[in-house]
């Protein structure tokens, strides 16, 4: 063994000028070196493992570094075969055979059994006859620097996905003119400052989404994620990883890296689950267990881990009928349906269409770069006319009477090319509406709105009044008369 680290330590870089000559890669005598031990004790000290085999593979040295790194004692690896090793499963691969045959150092990733990830470079020393003899590896720890990089990527994923579902005006877009609309957003900011389940139904189109975020950006919660998933927008076999995450090979296809969950990602903050009603029964299991324990477990996986989330889950379906159908589990609708909070249709809040009107008008303003506004007669015959698709449909519909239209204001309602019947007819309201609705509430409505708009933007009556074209005291008894109704 005199001579067995003399090579091995001139190609690991040891040419100290001062101490030692080097010779054709011989290490010469001299003091320092008269044995061994300076060098093995150079090589317990390393930070890295260090593992050398001869070029048939058989394991000649292990240092202290890499027993930390692998989990097991060096009397595990040194005289056998890496292949050996391989087989009795200590080892995922190695390097050695094709650093002898290539004559060259090679570097590679590798997470070991252990589960450590490691950089590991494998690197021939040669004879003086240039042929391999020896193959020297050393494996570093990366396990924290590719924590730091996943943390990294996770946050980037997290903050991607934060900037596509939050848009910060849409909290300034919330119209509140109805006493049915007032009450929900009552209602919401009473439980945001809670953690409670709450559980949000109403036609599609009628805005659910923008209560979930009144609720999250109002809540403990609102500095940490707000993640959406639509439970009916993603096809049944990918919608179980996008849940709860799978770990690197976990099936054909996967992300080798694996794949954090939405709960994951919402941890400390709030998941919104859009269209809970289309989640296929074996899911639905898995959500509970998720909401009775509070922890998420990914796909392949063993270990579960503890989650932070705010549940706010969506429907336009009604759940109590699924639940009779058996579509539905029992167990999960009574988890959800802690706080239930019903967001009407547009029909039940015509008092809402004045403002929003307004609103999408404007935003069609800075969007084209002009100065539009809509008259008192085309906000009642909007007020006038049904609307299936609720805010949706109503913005569709502002947008197109917007670009067809060819003056500055709007004044009233076109109606040709309207989707449905050729007519329109499935546009306006129902025979059922018409034998209901009476025109003076409708009236009342607009007046009350535009009332209550102009005194946002006004500081006096008077101004107020000037701007909505009346007398100022005109302007004061609708004020009065419409306050005594309860409209203002």
């Amino acid at each position: 063994m005199a001579y067995f680290f003399q090579p091995i330590a001139v190609q690991m870089g040891i040419h100290y000028n001062d101490f030692i000559v080097v010779k054709r890669g011989v290490i010469m005598e001299n003091n320092l070196f008269k044995n061994d031990n300076f060098i093995i004790s150079v090589l317990e000290n390393s930070y890295d493992g260090i593992y050398i085999t001869n070029k048939d593979g058989l394991t000649l040295y292990v240092n202290r570094a890499y027993e930390k790194l692998a989990g097991h004692s060096r009397s595990v690896y040194v005289g056998k075969y890496m292949s050996d090793l391989m087989a009795a499963g200590l080892m995922k691969t190695y390097i050695t055979k094709d650093v002898v045959s290539t004559g060259q150092s090679i570097t590679v990733n590798e997470t070991l059994v252990s589960g450590k990830d490691v950089l590991i470079t494998g690197n021939p020393v040669f004879d003086d006859n240039g042929q391999v003899i020896t193959v020297v590896t050393n494996v570093r720890d990366m396990s924290e620097i590719f924590a730091l990089r996943r943390k990294q990527q996770l946050s980037e994923q997290i903050l991607s996905l934060y900037h596509k579902q939050y848009n910060a005006s849409e909290l300034d877009d919330i119209v509140c003119e109805s006493p049915s609309t007032i009450a929900v957003f009552n209602i919401a900011q009473k439980v945001a400052s809670k953690d409670s389940t709450v559980l949000l139904t109403g036609e599609t189109g009628v805005g659910k989404e923008i209560v979930a975020k009144y609720i999250h950006y109002n809540s403990s919660r609102k500095e940490n994620s707000y993640i959406k998933i639509n439970c009916g927008a993603i096809p049944e076999n990918l919608l179980e990883s996008e849940l709860f995450g799978y770990v690197g090979g976990a099936f054909t296809g996967a992300n080798p890296n694996g794949k954090l969950g939405v709960f994951e990602m919402a941890n400390e903050g709030t998941l919104f689950l859009d269209e809970i009603g289309e989640l296929p029964l074996g899911l639905q299991s898995s959500l509970l267990r998720v909401l009775q324990d509070g922890e998420v477990t990914r796909i392949g996986d063993t270990e579960s881990r503890k989650v932070d989330v705010r549940i706010i889950a969506a429907t336009n379906r009604i759940l109590p009928d699924m639940l009779k159908a058996g579509s539905f589990r029992e167990d999960l609708y009574y988890r959800l349906n802690v706080i239930s909070i019903h967001i009407p249709p547009l029909r039940e809040r015509r008092e809402d269409i004045p403002a929003l009107t307004e609103m999408f008008i404007e935003k069609l303003n800075k969007r084209y770069g002009y100065n539009r506004k809509a008259s008192n007669s085309f906000l009642l015959e909007l007020m006038t006319m049904n609307w299936p698709g609720n805010i949706r449909e109503l913005f569709n519909f502002i947008e197109r009477q917007f670009v067809i239209t060819e003056t500055d204001t709007l004044s009233s309602v076109s109606y040709s090319n309207i989707a449905g019947s050729p007519d329109g007819s499935n546009s306006l309201l129902s025979a059922e509406d018409r034998n209901v609705f009476h025109l003076n509430k409708v009236v009342a409505a607009i007046e009350a709105s535009l009332i209550k708009t102009s005194l946002k933007k006004y500081k006096t009556t008077k101004e107020a009044a000037e701007f909505l074209g009346i007398s100022q005291p005109t302007f004061s008894r609708k004020y009065n008369k419409y306050k005594n109704m309860g409209l203002l």
